[in-house]
C-alpha cells in the first residue's frame, strides 16, 4: 500500500474543516483501478463506520458489493471525463429511519436519496492521483419533487377527465384555461374562449347574474347557482356554475368557474311531465271513473268519477269514506294483495255517496307508477241501473223478455246443464247470431277452450245463497272471431231447488283493448317499444329467484351510442329518435328472442342473457359491437356510430342494485379506455 503522506500532513488543517459540515466528505487514492481511502470526514465516518486505522483500505472493504460498484462506477466516470460529475443514488431506509417514518409516507418515498459530487485530482503529467466526493442527502427534496408532481398529475386528471367543465379565471374574469369537458358542453372550441371574457358566450340576461356570482367568489367565498345559456349550435342548456377562488400565498389570484350541464335531466323532467300530461289526458276522456290511490288514500279522480260519487274533490280523502261498511273487510284484503305484487279479480262493492245514495259498482284494480310512487288505479263502472234490472228481471220471466228485447246487453236464460232457454235478440248485433240459433245449445260450446274449464268449476261452485258472479270470458262470434264478454250470473231458485241461470253479458272488447294499451304503457318504452326499466327490474328480480333450479348462468351487459349527444346536437332529435329506433331494432335482430332487451332512458340499453358457456358474454359483447357499426340511413343522412359495452355476470349473492351497478362500472372503463370496446367487470 502507498499512501500521500506529503497530501496528508500540508492537508491536515484544510481537512480538519469538513468534520464542522453534514455533508459526507470522502478523499481518495486512485491505485490503478483501485481507489483507497485518504480522508474520511467524522459525518462520513458516521455513515460508513469507518476510523483512522481503515486509512488505503479500498472502497470494497467498507461498503457492500452493490454500493462499492455504483461507487466505482462513477469515480471511473469522472475520471474519464476529466471533470466533475454529479449523480443521484439511493439506499433503502435503514432501522433508524423504518422505526421513526410514518407508514404513510414510506409509502409515498420508501427511499433515502443522496446526491454526490465527484471531482478527480490530476498530477502534472496528466494521470489522475486522488478523488474528491462530497455526498448529501436529498431525501427531503425528492419527498417535495414527489408531493408536487402527484399534485400536478391529480390536477390534470381532474381537469382531463371531470364531466363538468372547467374553466380557470383571470382577477379580470378572463378565461386562461379550459377542460376538454367545457368544450364538449357548450359546443365551442378552446380559441373560443382563451383571454376573453367569461361573460362572452353567456346570454345577456344572464351576464348580470353570473358576473354578480363570480365578484362574490373573488371576495373568497366559493358560489353556486342556476341559469339557461346555448350550445354553440343554439340548443339550450340547462346549467348550474359553481365558482371556486383560487387562493395562492394567501392571496386569491382567480378563480375556478365550474360548469355542470344538468340538460339531460332537465328534458328528461320536461318529457316526464308531458308524459304526465297525456297520460292524464288519457285518463279523463276514458268513459269510466277513474280513482288512484295509496295506502286507501286518494291521490286522484277524474271528472267521471267524481261526478259518480257526486264530491268536487276528493284529494287526500280516504276511500272508506265511500265504500260502504260491509265491503271494507274485503277491500282491504284486495288492496294487501295488490301490494304484494298480486293481481286481483273484478269484484262489485257498493259505493254510500254524501247524500245516502247506494250505488253498486263493478271494480277492477291494478298497480301503476303515478308521480314516481307505486299506487293502485280502480276502474269505476256503475251497474246500479243493471243490478235493478237483474232484480226485475227474477220476478217474471215476462218482465225479463220485455226488457231484455229493449236493451242492448245479452241476456240469456239457461238450464241447469247450461242449454240455453232464451236469448235476447242483442245476440244478433252483438254476436251476429240470431237468438234462435242459440236455444237448445250449451252455452260452454261457444266458449273459447282456454276459458271453458274456468267457467264451468265456477258455475258449480254457486249456491243457493251465492252473489251473483262475474265471468270474463272469450266468446266464438259468427265471423270466427273471438270476442271478450263480462257475464253477470244469478242462480234462480226455488225454495232449495235450483231452477235456472240468469245472465246478462256485456261486449269488453274496448276496455280489454284499453287495459292492454295501460299494462302495454306501465311496462314499456313509447319510443323502441322495447321494455323498460320497471320490466327489466321485474324480470331480473324473478330471474335471480329461479337461478339455483335453472342449470344457467346470467349476465347483464350495459350499452350505449358513443358520442350520442353529438348526433343529437349535428343532427338534431328527430334523427337521434329515429337512431334509437333503429339501434333498438337490431339489438333485437342480433341477440336471441329469449334474451331481454330494455331501454333505460336516452341512449342507455340493458340486456339479459343467460347462458352455459363461459365465453359467452365474450360473444355476446364482440357480436352487438360488431353489429352497431354497421352504417345507418336515415332521412338522407348515411353514418357509423361505435358503442361502449359493460358485462357484469351474475356471482352468488349479488344484489340487483349491485350487478346493475357492476355493469355501469364495467361501462364506464370501456369508455375511459377508448370506446368502441366492451369490459367484463372484475371484482378487485
Amino acid at each position: 500500500m502507498r499512501a500521500d503522506q506529503t497530501i496528508q500532513h500540508h492537508s491536515s488543517i484544510l481537512l480538519q474543516t469538513f468534520d464542522k459540515i453534514s455533508d459526507l466528505v470522502f478523499f481518495m487514492e486512485v491505485d490503478g483501478s483501485t481507489y483507497r481511502y485518504v480522508f474520511v470526514n467524522e459525518p462520513g465516518k458516521r455513515a460508513i463506520g469507518w476510523t483512522d486505522a481503515d486509512v488505503g483500505k479500498c472502497v470494497g472493504d467498507m461498503v457492500s458489493a452493490e454500493t462499492a460498484a455504483l461507487v466505482i462506477h462513477h469515480y471511473d466516470e469522472a475520471i474519464r471525463a476529466r471533470k466533475s460529475i454529479v449523480y443521484e443514488d439511493y439506499r433503502l431506509a435503514d432501522s433508524f429511519y423504518s422505526e421513526t417514518l410514518e407508514y404513510q409516507d414510506v409509502i409515498l418515498l420508501p427511499l433515502h436519496y443522496f446526491e454526490s459530487e465527484v471531482t478527480p485530482v490530476f498530477n502534472e503529467s496528466g494521470a489522475c492521483t486522488h478523488i474528491i466526493s462530497v455526498v448529501r442527502e436529498v431525501t427531503e427534496r425528492k419527498r417535495r419533487e414527489l408531493e408536487l408532481s402527484i399534485l400536478r398529475d391529480q390536477h390534470e386528471s381532474l381537469r382531463r377527465y371531470s364531466p363538468h367543465g372547467i374553466f380557470v379565471l383571470d382577477p379580470e374574469l378572463r378565461v386562461k384555461s379550459i377542460n376538454p369537458a367545457a368544450t364538449n358542453i357548450t359546443g365551442y372550441g378552446e380559441a373560443d374562449f382563451i383571454n376573453r371574457s367569461f361573460l362572452d358566450w353567456l346570454p345577456d340576461s344572464e351576464q348580470s347574474l353570473v358576473c354578480e356570482g363570480l365578484q362574490f367568489a373573488l371576495s373568497g367565498k366559493p358560489h353556486k347557482y342556476g341559469i339557461t345559456a346555448h350550445q354553440k349550435t343554439g340548443e339550450a342548456l340547462d346549467l348550474a356554475i359553481l365558482n371556486i377562488p383560487i387562493e395562492v400565498g394567501g392571496n386569491i389570484t382567480g378563480l375556478f368557474a365550474i360548469i355542470i350541464d344538468h340538460t339531460p335531466e332537465k328534458n328528461a323532467e320536461r318529457a316526464l311531465q308531458e308524459s304526465e300530461r297525456r297520460y292524464r289526458q288519457l285518463i279523463e276522456t276514458i268513459p269510466e271513473g277513474i280513482i288512484v290511490h295509496k295506502d286507501g288514500i286518494v291521490l286522484y279522480a277524474n271528472a267521471l268519477a267524481l261526478k259518480t260519487i257526486g264530491e268536487a274533490d276528493v284529494k287526500n280523502t280516504s276511500i272508506f269514506t265511500y265504500v260502504a261498511v260491509e265491503y271494507h273487510e274485503s277491500t282491504k284484503k284486495r288492496l294487501a294483495t295488490l301490494q304484494l305484487g298480486d293481481s286481483v279479480q273484478d269484484t262489485e262493492i257498493v259505493l254510500v255517496t254524501p247524500i245516502g245514495q247506494h250505488l253498486h259498482m263493478d271494480i277492477g284494480s291494478l298497480l301503476i307508477d303515478y308521480e314516481g310512487t307505486t299506487a293502485v288505479m280502480t276502474v269505476l263502472r256503475d251497474m246500479t241501473e243493471k243490478r235493478e234490472m237483474e232484480r226485475a228481471l227474477r220476478q217474471s220471466e215476462t218482465q225479463y223478455r220485455l226488457i231484455t228485447e229493449n236493451m242492448s246487453d245479452l241476456v240469456c236464460i239457461l238450464e241447469r246443464n247450461g242449454r240455453v232457454r232464451y236469448a235476447s235478440p242483442s245476440h244478433q248485433s252483438v254476436l251476429g247470431y240470431a237468438p234462435t240459433f242459440y236455444e237448445g245449445k250449451n252455452t260452454l260450446d261457444f266458449i273459447h277452450p282456454e276459458d271453458v274449464l274456468a267457467t264451468r268449476q265456477q258455475l258449480q261452485a254457486m249456491t243457493e245463497g251465492s252473489e251473483p258472479l262475474t265471468l270474463e270470458f272469450r266468446h266464438l262470434h259468427h265471423d270466427g272471431s273471438w270476442i271478450w264478454l263480462e257475464t253477470k250470473i244469478q242462480a234462480i231458485y226455488k225454495d232449495t231447488t235450483l231452477l235456472h241461470y240468469l245472465t246478462v253479458t256485456r261486449e269488453i272488447m274496448q276496455r280489454k283493448v284499453l287495459e292492454k294499451q295501460l299494462k302495454h304503457l306501465a311496462y314499456h318504452d313509447p319510443l323502441t317499444v322495447l321494455p323498460n326499466r320497471r320490466y327489466f327490474l321485474a324480470y331480473l328480480e324473478e330471474a335471480l329467484s329461479r337461478i339455483d333450479e335453472d342449470d344457467e348462468e346470467l349476465a347483464i351487459l350495459s350499452l350505449d351510442i358513443d358520442h350520442f349527444k353529438q348526433i343529437n346536437d349535428t343532427l338534431g332529435h328527430d334523427i337521434g329518435d329515429e337512431l334509437l329506433r333503429q339501434f333498438s331494432h337490431r339489438l333485437t335482430q342480433t341477440l336471441r328472442k329469449q334474451d331481454i332487451i330494455a331501454r333505460f332512458g336516452g341512449d342507455e340499453f340493458s340486456v339479459l342473457i343467460r347462458y352455459t358457456n363461459p365465453s359467452a358474454p365474450d360473444l355476446v359483447a364482440e357480436k352487438l359491437i360488431a353489429s352497431l357499426q354497421h352504417p345507418w340511413q336515415i332521412e338522407g343522412h348515411t353514418f357509423t356510430t361505435t358503442s361502449s359495452v359493460g358485462v357484469a355476470c351474475y356471482q352468488s349473492a349479488v344484489t340487483i342494485k349491485r350487478l346493475l351497478k357492476q355493469a355501469d362500472l364495467a361501462l364506464y372503463e370501456a369508455k375511459l379506455n377508448g370506446r368502441n370496446q366492451y369490459v367484463i367487470f372484475q371484482d378487485r
